[in-house]
């Protein structure tokens, strides 16, 4: 397991957090650091508790579960911080790793044609993803209307290119937005979990999942979830068996 990011720690604000959970988040790197892991996780908790989404601190999060032995919940915060950091090496290292442990394997879902297409991407986050789009739009508008008052052409030409980027990202950044509400993400928590036929503990045992494996979240009922893990493999389990990414 890689360190945790102590160095960057001095460069969030107190502001971040605001000053009660900021002390927290001091706390927890601190309580880490001295291998006091149970109690690191009770100041981190105590933070994602007020809603607080913050990559660094999910991040944390997953290397205290890790630490403790709890797959599940380590994957499902490295998850949740990929989403908001997706480009950090440190993140991708350890999450890797702790993916290197879950023991059931599926098969790749994504189109490869489109994860050739978007590799562009891989390493942005959503809001960055929604800030260059709005940056880009501004220099479309921009450009434009310099060069209908100019009338020049290499300003035609940028403001075609920086149109067409424009387009590009607006749309990318809308597919994920939509895709982002529409289809719920989740990580099974348990070391085991039984996937079953229905919505009871009597109902017949389809398949088991294990701790870390990635599922989909496809509707709620009476505690109970239904869950999609590959093609074919598609069953109920109890509500608290899943995290939501």
């Amino acid at each position: 397991m890689k360190r945790l990011l102590c160095i960057l720690i001095l460069l969030i604000p107190a502001v971040a957090f605001g000053s009660e959970s900021s002390k927290a988040f001091y706390d927890g790197i601190a309580h880490y650091e001295k291998g006091s892991y149970d109690e690191a996780l009770e100041s981190f908790l105590s933070i994602s508790g007020q809603g607080i989404e913050n990559g660094k601190l999910a991040y944390n999060l997953g290397n205290t579960y890790m630490q403790i032995g709890d797959l599940g919940r380590a994957v499902l915060w490295y998850d949740r911080a990929h989403r908001l950091m997706p480009a950090d090496p440190d993140l991708t290292f350890n999450r890797n790793q702790a993916l290197s442990q879950v023991k059931d394997r599926q098969e790749g879902t994504e189109n490869p044609v489109m994860s050739v297409l978007f590799f562009w991407k891989q390493g942005l986050s959503l809001k960055t993803l929604q800030q260059l789009a709005v940056g880009l739009g501004v220099l479309f508008w921009g450009l434009l209307a310099l060069a209908i008052l100019l009338r020049k052409t290499p300003l035609k030409t940028a403001a075609a290119v920086s149109g067409a980027l424009f387009l590009l990202l607006a749309s990318t950044a809308l597919w994920d937005t939509v895709s982002d509400v529409r289809i719920q993400k989740g990580v099974v928590l348990p070391q085991a979990v039984s996937v079953r036929s229905g919505l009871s503990d009597t109902a017949t045992e389809l398949f088991v999942l294990h701790a870390g494996s990635r599922v989909t979240v496809e509707q709620e009922r009476s505690g109970w979830v239904r869950i999609a893990f590959a093609q074919g493999k598609i069953g109920w389990v109890k509500k608290e068996s899943v995290g939501v990414i």
